[in-house]
């Protein structure tokens, strides 16, 4: 170990120990230690247009005739029919962008999901396939019929869904108040020139806990010699997005709340695998930080809330649930239905859905049978299902009449409740306790 490293260790070893006796040296350490990894990116100016914001919604439908002209026009079609596939400079950041929206929507199967500024659909038809009910939006009536193209020239495309192609005027987004779970935006929200209507428009078709995720380039992009070249050719609006404004017109506009996902393919780093302990311990640290902030400046990841963002079965949080038993012990006749109440409390944070048969997320109380004796295979482990009669919230109890199947052959047998959200998972697959209810079956009494 050099000089350096040694007065390294000593400071580091003087920090630590005054940091464990002194509450406003921890304070001061800490306020240094954030100073310390301040960089001069955040310096970086947005390149704004030479135009205010009443003016650029006045040209709200100049950009849509743009947007037409550039899919009408465009002289690769297949390019744009190939997407995400075709697109190979980027197909691994449109990958990643895919995940981080995914995952930020909390999206789920079966859910409402409406993309705005769909284009050609291609991520529309990622949804489907995964389960969504899609709804594609444009103002292109071109890129929509490419985008029905696409789902037909896709034979696992999901037709069941229904899934929809919406063409809009750039003002009001022709569906009913409250239809949409989830809304996604990708690369499509700075090319909006009325952007305070459209969030209005975003908030009121959207429902109360829906969530919007968009993907969206960040400070610089409206420079770049890519965005003058589009707007130079086609005519299209080349905006700038700065989050903390889009926070406050969100806001305004009818959300209740904005976040910004601090993430980034870009910034992601090799480190030697010799060398990932010594990063683990906060070498390198410093380089690495200047290189993620630069990095984060040229992506934006948002997420708006309308009302409080609530899980359900559909993307199962803390799924647990207190379940009680009227009897412990129950005796039946082989071949006789026993019969008795449960008392079922949802103890998690997730909503129980039970609206959406034969849908992932289906919420019911299930029953294993099992021998009496431990250790062996259940002899049934679906042996019951009980529909609950509602919608669980977080806090709520229902009771429940069970009447369980009939056994035929005598003997000792266990029936564990559990609840269960079906296609997804047992509650007590995340540790959530089950009830245990003994049957005793007797054999029927001779002639």
């Amino acid at each position: 170990m050099n000089k350096k490293e040694l007065a390294a260790d000593g400071i580091v070893a003087a920090c630590r120990w005054l940091s464990a006796r002194s509450v406003r040296f921890r304070l001061l350490l800490d306020i240094v230690v954030n100073r310390l990894f301040l960089t001069r990116q955040m310096e970086r100016r947005t390149a704004r247009p030479p135009f205010t914001p009443d003016e650029l919604a006045a040209r709200t439908a100049e950009f849509n005739r743009a947007s037409e002209r550039y899919f009408a026009e465009h002289r690769d079609v297949g390019f744009l029919l190939g997407k995400p596939y075709s697109d190979t400079l980027n197909f691994a950041r449109r990958m990643f962008d895919i995940g981080v929206l995914a995952h930020w929507l909390r999206l789920s199967p079966g859910e409402v999901t409406a993309e705005l500024g769909a284009g050609t659909c291609w991520l529309s038809h990622f949804f489907n396939r995964f389960g969504c009910r899609t709804i594609a939006i444009d103002v292109s009536p071109t890129a929509l019929r490419m985008g029905r193209e696409l789902f037909q020239r896709d034979p696992f495309t999901n037709w069941d869904l229904k899934p929809e192609f919406r063409l809009y005027d750039g003002h009001r987004i022709p569906l009913p108040d409250g239809h949409v779970d989830k809304m996604v935006i990708y690369d499509a929200f700075h090319h909006v020139p009325n952007q305070a209507e459209i969030l209005c428009e975003m908030a009121r078709v959207l429902k109360v806990g829906g969530v919007v995720a968009m993907c969206e380039p960040g400070a610089g992009h409206g420079a770049t010699e890519t965005s003058r070249h589009e707007a130079d050719e086609w005519g299209v609006l080349e905006n700038e997005l700065v989050t903390e404004e889009l926070e406050k017109l969100a806001l305004a506009c009818g959300f209740d709340g904005v976040r910004v996902v601090p993430i980034g393919l870009p910034a992601s780093i090799e480190i030697a695998p010799s060398a990932f302990r010594q990063f683990l311990l906060g070498y390198g640290l410093g380089h690495y930080w200047s290189l993620w902030c630069e990095a984060l400046q040229s992506i934006s990841y948002i997420v708006l809330y309308k009302g409080d963002y609530l899980p359900t079965t559909r993307r199962p949080q803390s799924a647990r649930a207190r379940i009680e038993l009227e009897d412990d012990r129950v005796g039946v006749m082989a071949g006789e239905r026993a019969t008795l109440a449960v008392r079922v409390t949802n103890t998690g944070d997730t909503r129980w859905l039970t609206g959406i048969p034969n849908q992932p997320g289906q919420t019911s109380l299930g029953v294993h049978l099992h021998a009496a004796a431990r250790g062996g295979p259940a002899v049934d482990y679906d042996w019951y299902r009980g529909a609950l009669p509602r919608d669980v919230l977080p806090g709520e109890t229902v009771t429940l009449q069970v009447d369980l199947p009939a056994i035929g052959r005598p003997g000792e047998y266990r029936a564990v409740f559990d609840v269960v959200a079906e296609g997804m998972l047992w509650f007590a697959q995340r540790n959530s306790p089950t009830a245990e209810l003994r049957i005793e079956v007797r054999p029927e009494p001779a002639d």
